[in-house]
């Protein structure tokens, strides 16, 4: 492959895996709704700085996962879009807890 494949393949996973993020972040808003008791106590409990950080974990993991496939970007289909969304979506639950855990040592 060439670079421009490489970057165009890096591309693609970062976009995947932070929509895979703002997927399982629209689950969390809700959740947070639900205990917050309503918008007010929603928008209170709402950090946009960790909801932004999020998002970028969230495209590192689809990245990671995108170099893992090595596949030639002609040749990507749905399995692998949503191969790189679960990427994005379980990854950073990986990535924060791991960041969590080195940051308390």
């Amino acid at each position: 492959m060439t670079a421009i494949d490489w970057v165009s393949l890096l591309a693609l996973g970062m976009l995947c895996g932070a929509l895979g993020q703002v997927i399982r972040v629209v689950a969390g808003l809700k959740k947070l709704s639900d205990e917050a008791g309503g918008m007010d106590g929603m928008r209170a409990a709402l950090v946009p700085s960790q909801l932004a950080i999020s998002i970028l974990i969230g495209a590192t993991a689809g990245a990671l996962a995108s170099l893992g496939l090595s596949v030639h970007p002609s040749k990507v289909d749905e399995l692998i879009i949503t191969t790189l969304l679960g990427a994005g979506y379980a990854g950073a639950d990986f990535i924060e807890a791991f960041m969590k855990k080195a940051s308390v040592k």
